[in-house]
This record gives structure tokens, C-alpha cells and sequence, in this order.
């Protein structure tokens, strides 16, 4: 019997190879689709599934409301002292651990006692340091190679994972009791090695440092144990006990005896201020996809993201079962004498369903294997618009294979069930007498429906590509209050000895003779930069009820970036606090209008020493555009330098940056020398922005590929079923031009109302995802103009070819064709 399906299955498609191909194809596409998006959330997904303890980590965060800035900001950082208040009063876990996250230089010495050696640099998201304590390894596995978690007692101890140690010593068995240098002034003693974190782990730890390290370098890692202090490096972990296994009922006797942590002290120091201080848990199946919290300053991947990613590869994937449906049942009407034949030498209903589903079987078969061939093939386009890596598993994840019989029988049932069941259900008398025509069939109706659902979706997406270019265009002419061009920024370490060697950098590299200017700050003007702090202004006044964000930063900042002062002047050359400059809109939160009534007030930071208000700066973007300008002071303090900034000629830059490196590493020879340019720096902002909008051009090409091939298969068969009335048309004097028209305007008026379906609901969509902006563009007439006109000639365009080929048709032809 079996053989017997296939048999007829494989004559059948043979018979009708053009409309076999349109589904294949299109099938093949949304599988293809569905399988490349199945990869990216599969890995996203999966993010430290590996640990076994993954239901009962937490991490401890810190949550902070202000109602004079609008509600809650939101940090991973803990100050020390309430690390430790925590360990003591939280009797519900079991383990907890203190982290300092770091981004050490290594250097390999050439010999005992040098400074001088092979570098080796972390990177702020592949590769990481940090300081913990020997507990952390009681929370989290990790495959230990040499050595185990005691050896992190000690101070200056330090543990290589497994790529690190080969990294630095060729093999990691040779790694064990190596004495290496960090950052040039931290000798420390290679006690272990472990082996590599997975790929999908949020955790990416190359070198691992015993945190009795970081409590005796203090001032070289910024370890502040005091309450007033909070650092986004300074992080808790925690294992909840066995009968706290992570549920959020369970997790709620811990948090309730979290949130009374420190609050005697927050009270003292927050509450004149109206700011309410508390932490909560974040539980390690949150912590990939919670954005509120940076996590170790790696990227995060919303769940609404993927929500999306996998509606859109549902939706194209439906969009090709569409086309199935729609064509079956079209060409119901020429198969019904198959089936009056069958009928009366005794096939039953069951039978015949059986017969029409495995011809569908057959063709998601085929769908299978060309989508699977196409999914290998683009991949590698996957690391444009996500972090999935090369070396995760592609089809050696049996998850894969899973994923691709479930499609191919959902697939399978849900395109060729309503078309078998239609065919079956044939009366044997009048499918013998020719009596079933299309429109008698019942799906004309269920066809329109089909087409009309399938352009709404690929208008949809034409919708979003569109404004999410015009959201992304919007951003890149924002006056971002300077000038980013031609700043190449690099990187400096802020340890003592560097520091000495500032103004000996900055004379060498206005010396080369592409160089313009040089400044030394802690960072550029936009950056992910989000320090913050109490102040006051005006001697004798209370703190303010609001934070200010702060930059230091030296004399030549303003020119190097193109900073615009409003009043006064920019600061002086000086290594320490000696001024202030503030930004437009810290003076209106101070309900300040005159900029120069500002100058020569006091203003104090904390608790620290009274300086005068010198300048007042216009207002740039020190963040992304998704969030609002923020009150700003600059001051100088060369301690906290760590980025230099060099504004650069634009002819023959290739040269002037390979100076510049020349002159970096021969100043600092202990330091890894990273350079970029401040544009690049900035488009990093908007990498989700610009994933999405290339996602969605690439399924809006791909949902309208597929239509248009739903809609040729349909036009060809309604040509086909109306060659004799297109046959006495001619010979009735009709032109070609009007054929055409005649053949395609139904299709026409359906994508016309398909444009009525998607366009509100994609404004909806994309006005949601607007909201996400505080600069956005505005969902302007054309966007949903150019969509129809789009969306009309593409469809004329498909349909009208095939009208073309049957209006200029001979008639005579045509009328003996029946």
C-alpha cells in the first residue's frame, strides 16, 4: 500500500511539476527560515542550562527609586559592606560569593623579575577577569584540569582557564606555579587550571583571581568597602538551600530578609533625598535576559526579541503552507475525475486521504531537505544580526533533527489535511460527469482569506524594515552636541606608574604630524558611562533631590570633541578638582534659566570639598538615543583616566593611527593596544536596532518572495481555468492590455485589503517599539504609502506576467484547448 502512495505521489508531482516546484520552493523557504531562527533561539535559550544548580543560583542586585528622576534605575552592583551584611542575615542560602569583574592586561615576563614580556589582553565580552572568592566554585561547575577552588585563599593567586593557559604558555599543563604580572604592577601565581566556559555561557571567565588580591590592590581596582559606595563590578552570587529551589514562591522568604539589608544605613543617607534603596534576587534563568541589570558587561537578549524572531519565522513558515492550501484546492477541480474513478472501483474517503496526504508528505519531504541545504549555506550570515557562534553545532544537535520532524509533520498536516479532506470528499457521480468546477469546490473564499492573510504579513514587515530605517536614519543625523568625527580613542591603564607617563604620551603624539589634539578622561562623550552621584549647589544648601552623572576629564576635552560652552570657560590643565563645568540640563533640574548666573557658584560633589561652577556646556548625548539628556558635571582628575582620545587629519589616517600605536607601545609596554574610532564606538549602541532592521528586511524579502509565488501559481491556474473565455475575448476585439487587467484586478483589490489588515496593527507595533527611544522619528504618511505602492506593483508584477503570456496567447488556440 505504502509503495503503492508513493508510487502514485511521485506521478502525480511529475504530472504537475511547475506547481510541485512553487510549493517546494516555498515550503523550502519558510523551513529554511524557521531552522536558522531555531538556531539563534535554541542558543539563546540555552545560556547556562549547564549548570546543575541552575534553578537555585541567584545574583543579588540593587534597585533605587527616585521620584525626582522618574522612577527606578536599576544596577548589579552591591557596596561591600552589604555583601557582607547579606552573608551574615540570609540564612537561606546556602553559598554565597563576592565577584569583582576586571579586564586585565597579562604579561608573560621574559625573565624572572621583568615587566617586560609577552601581553596578553581580555575582552569586555569574550573574555573576562575577575577577582572571587573560593565559594563561588561551591555555586557554579567548573571543570578543574590542575588544582581546585582552596588555592583562592590566598592572596595573588590566580587561575587560568584552559585557552588562557595555552594562550600564554603554549600548554596548559605548563601553566601550573608560572608567575605572571597583571596590568604591569600585580605579580601573581598561576595556582590552577580549569577548563573553558561554554559558549553559551554569560559567565565567560578567563582569568580568575583570588579576591584577598583585590582587598590588597584596593586603590588599583577601585575596592571601596564603604556604604556610600556602589560599583557596577562589584556583584553577589548566591546558592539557595535545597528546600529554596528557585521558584518564585521560594525565593520569597529569601528576598523578604534581602530587602532589610542596609537599610539603617540607606535611611541615614538616601531618604533626605527621597531615594528608597533595596536589593532583590535575580535568578540565574533571568539573568541573560534581564537588560535592567548589566551582567559583566556582556550583551543580553530580550525575551520580547525572541518572542518576535520566532512569530516572524512562524508567520513565513505559514505564509508557504498557505500557498500549499491555496493551490490544492485550486487545482481540486482538475483532479476530480481521479477521484469519481477511484471512488467507484472501491476506494474508500480514508484511502484517498491517505493517497492526497502523502503526495503533501512527499513535498514537505523534499521542502526538508532543499530548506535544510539552504539553512547550511547561509549560517554564516547568522553572526550579522546575532552572537550565535561558528562553533556551536549546527546539525550535529540532535535538537536540530528534533525540530525538523516536528515542522515536517506539523507542516504536513496542516497544508494537506484541508485539501485532502476536500478532494476525498468528492461525490463520484458528478466528479464522473466533470460537474466540480473551482468554484464549486467551497475554498474560493478560504483562497482570498489565505491571500489576503499572507500580504498582510509580508506588508507588515515591509512596515517595520521601513520605519525601523527611518528610526535608524533618525539616529544618525541627531546633533549629538559634538563632533565624533576623526577621534580615534585608545584605551590606558590608570595605575600609578601610567599616570606618570600621561603628558610624556600626549607631547609624542603631537608630534606626528596627523594628530590635531589629544585628551586624556575616563571616557568619550557617549559611552555606557552611568556614574553618578550626590551633590550639592550653593554653599550651605542641601543635597539636591536628584543624581548627577559625571565625567572627568582634562583642559583639552572640550576642543578634542567639539564640546559648545553656553557661558564661561572650560576647565583648566590640572590633575585634580580644582572646577566644575555643568550641562544645560542640570541647570533647569536646578530650575536654573540664565546659564551665566551659574558661574562662580560653588558646587560639591558628595561629600567632598566646595569648587566653583566655571562654564556650562551645552547639552550632548552622553548615552544612547533610548535614553534622556542627563545632568552633567566635568572635572579634572587624572587618577581616573583610562581613555584617550586623538582628533586626527583625514588625509592619510592609515598612517597617523599606525604612529600612534608605535608611540603607545613603545610608552606603555606593558599595556595591550586597542584603537578604534569614536563612530565605531557609537554604532555599538545600536546593535540591536540595526540587527532587527536587517532581520527585517531579509524576512520582508523573503514573505514577499514567497506571495509572489503563491500568487503566480494562482494566477497561472486561473488562466488556465479561463482560457476560452480570454480565447472569445480576443476574437471579441478585446486588447492585451485589458486581458490583463481583466486577470488581475481581483488580486489587486486583495492585497489592497490586505493593506487594510496590516497597516494598523503594524503602527501599533512599531509604535510600541518606539516607545523604547526617547529621540525617535515619527511614523510619517510615506512609510505606509510607499508600503501599498510596494505591495501593488509587486503583485502586478508577478500576476501580470503570467496575464501577459495568456491575453497575447493565439485565441484559436485557446478555443480548442477545451
Amino acid at each position: 500500500m505504502l509503495s503503492n502512495y508513493l508510487a502514485l505521489a511521485l506521478r502525480t508531482l511529475s504530472k504537475n511539476r511547475v506547481y510541485a516546484t512553487i510549493n517546494i520552493v516555498g515550503l523550502a523557504i519558510g523551513i529554511c527560515a524557521c531552522l536558522l531562527l531555531f538556531r539563534l533561539v535554541y542558543y539563546e535559550l540555552s545560556f547556562d542550562r549547564h549548570q546543575p544548580n541552575y534553578d537555585r543560583i541567584v545574583q543579588a542586585v540593587t534597585n533605587d527609586f527616585n521620584p525626582e528622576q522618574g522612577g527606578e534605575d536599576f544596577t548589579p552592583g552591591i557596596p561591600i559592606p552589604a555583601m557582607e551584611e547579606m552573608q551574615q542575615k540570609v540564612s537561606q542560602f546556602e553559598h554565597f560569593a563576592r565577584v569583582h569583574s576586571m579586564w586585565p592586561t597579562i604579561t608573560v615576563p621574559d625573565s624572572p623579575g621583568s615587566k617586560i614580556g609577552r601581553k596578553f589582553a581580555t575582552d569586555e565580552e569574550q573574555e573576562q577577569g575577575v577577582f572571587v572568592e573560593p565559594s563561588f566554585f561551591n555555586i557554579f561547575h567548573w571543570t578543574w584540569l590542575s588544582g581546585d577552588a582552596s588555592v583562592l585563599s590566598a592572596p595573588n593567586a590566580v587561575v587560568f582557564t584552559k585557552k588562557m593557559a595555552e594562550k600564554c604558555f603554549g600548554s596548559w599543563q605548563l601553566a601550573q606555579g608560572q608567575t605572571v604580572l597583571m596590568d604591569g604592577l600585580v605579580l601573581l601565581t598561576v595556582r590552577g587550571v580549569v577548563d573553558d566556559a561554554p559558549l553559551n555561557s554569560d559567565f565567560p571567565f578567563h582569568v580568575i583571581a583570588s579576591y584577598e588580591t583585590l582587598k590588597k590592590n584596593a586603590e588599583l581596582y577601585n575596592y571601596n568597602p564603604e556604604w556610600g559606595s556602589t560599583s557596577s563590578n562589584d556583584h553577589a552570587y548566591a546558592l539557595l538551600r535545597q528546600d529554596f529551589s528557585g521558584q518564585a514562591g521560594q525565593l520569597a522568604a529569601a528576598e523578604q530578609v534581602l530587602a532589610q539589608v542596609g537599610q539603617e544605613r540607606y535611611a541615614g543617607r538616601l531618604k533626605t533625598r527621597g531615594i528608597k534603596r533595596w536589593h532583590s534576587l535575580l535568578p540565574l534563568s533571568r539573568i541573560h535576559f534581564d537588560d535592567r541589570y548589566g551582567h559583566l558587561g556582556l550583551h543580553k537578549t530580550s525575551t520580547s526579541r525572541l518572542w518576535t524572531l520566532s512569530l516572524i519565522g512562524l508567520l513565513v513558515l505559514v505564509m508557504a503552507c498557505f500557498n500549499f492550501i491555496n493551490l490544492a484546492t485550486a487545482q481540486a477541480a482538475s483532479r476530480a475525475r481521479e477521484v469519481g474513478v477511484r471512488k467507484s472501483l472501491g476506494s474508500s474517503r480514508g484511502q484517498l486521504v491517505g493517497q492526497f496526504m502523502g503526495e503533501t508528505g512527499l513535498i514537505v519531504l523534499f521542502a526538508v531537505g532543499v530548506g535544510t541545504g539552504l539553512a547550511l549555506l547561509l549560517a554564516p550570515l547568522l553572526k550579522r544580526v546575532s552572537d550565535v557562534p561558528d562553533e556551536m553545532p549546527f546539525l550535529g544537535n540532535p535538537m536540530v533533527w528534533a525540530f525538523l520532524a516536528l515542522t515536517a509533520l506539523i507542516v504536513t498536516l496542516f497544508s494537506g489535511l484541508y485539501p485532502s479532506l476536500v478532494l476525498a470528499g468528492f461525490q463520484p457521480a458528478r466528479a464522473l460527469k466533470n460537474d466540480i468546477t473551482s468554484r464549486t469546490v467551497g475554498g474560493v473564499s478560504l483562497r482570498k482569506v489565505l491571500v489576503v492573510a499572507q500580504f498582510a504579513v509580508a506588508q507588515a514587515l515591509i512596515i517595520g524594515t521601513l520605519v525601523t530605517v527611518s528610526q535608524m536614519s533618525h539616529i544618525q543625523s541627531l546633533d549629538l552636541g559634538y563632533k565624533p568625527d576623526l577621534i580615534y580613542t585608545t584605551g590606558v591603564s590608570s595605575d600609578s606608574t601610567s599616570v606618570l607617563r600621561f603628558e610624556s604620551f600626549r607631547q609624542q603624539l603631537r608630534q606626528i604630524p596627523g594628530v590635531e589634539l589629544v585628551s586624556f578622561s575616563t571616557d568619550v562623550p557617549s559611552s555606557d558611562n552611568n556614574w553618578a552621584g550626590n551633590f550639592s549647589y550653593g554653599r550651605g544648601s542641601d543635597d539636591a533631590p536628584f543624581h548627577t552623572f559625571m565625567k572627568f576629564v582634562d583642559a583639552d576635552y572640550f576642543n578634542t570633541y567639539g564640546l559648545r560652552l553656553v557661558a564661561g570657560r572650560a576647565l583648566q590643565a590640572s590633575d585634580t578638582m580644582r572646577e566644575v563645568v555643568l550641562n544645560q540640563t542640570l541647570l533647569r533640574k536646578l530650575g536654573i534659566a540664565n546659564p551665566e548666573d551659574a558661574l562662580q557658584k560653588e558646587f560639591r560633589l558628595g561629600g567632598g570639598k566646595w569648587l566653583p561652577v566655571v562654564g556650562v556646556v551645552e547639552d550632548f548625548k552622553a548615552n544612547s538615543a533610548r535614553d534622556e539628556m542627563k545632568p552633567m558635571v566635568l572635572f579634572s582628575k587624572k587618577d581616573y583616566y583610562s581613555t584617550v582620545g586623538i582628533k586626527i587629519r583625514p588625509d592619510n589616517m592609515a598612517a597617523t593611527t599606525a604612529q600612534i600605536q608605535r608611540v603607545y607601545e613603545a610608552t606603555f609596554p606593558e599595556q595591550v593596544y586597542e584603537g578604534e574610532f569614536l563612530d565605531e564606538r557609537i554604532a555599538n549602541f545600536y546593535r540591536d536596532e540595526q540587527r532587527l532592521s536587517a532581520l527585517c528586511k531579509g524576512f520582508a524579502l523573503l514573505a514577499i518572495l514567497i506571495s509572489c509565488l503563491g500568487l503566480y501559481g494562482l494566477a497561472s491556474l486561473v488562466a488556465v481555468q479561463r482560457t476560452k473565455e480570454v480565447g472569445i475575448r480576443k476574437v471579441l476585439g478585446a486588447s492585451s492590455a485589458s486581458v490583463v487587467g481583466l486577470l488581475s484586478r481581483d488580486f489587486l483589490i486583495l492585497v489592497v485589503v490586505s493593506f487594510a489588515v496590516a497597516a494598523p496593527v503594524a503602527y501599533w507595533l512599531m509604535n510600541q517599539w518606539l516607545q523604547d527611544f526617547v529621540y525617535r522619528a515619527p511614523l510619517a504618511w510615506w512609510i505606509f504609502a510607499a508600503t501599498i505602492v510596494m505591495a501593488c506593483a509587486v503583485a502586478l508584477l508577478t500576476v501580470g506576467l503570467r496575464a501577459w503570456r495568456a491575453a497575447v496567447a493565439n485565441p484559436v488556440v485557446s478555443l480548442r484547448s477545451e
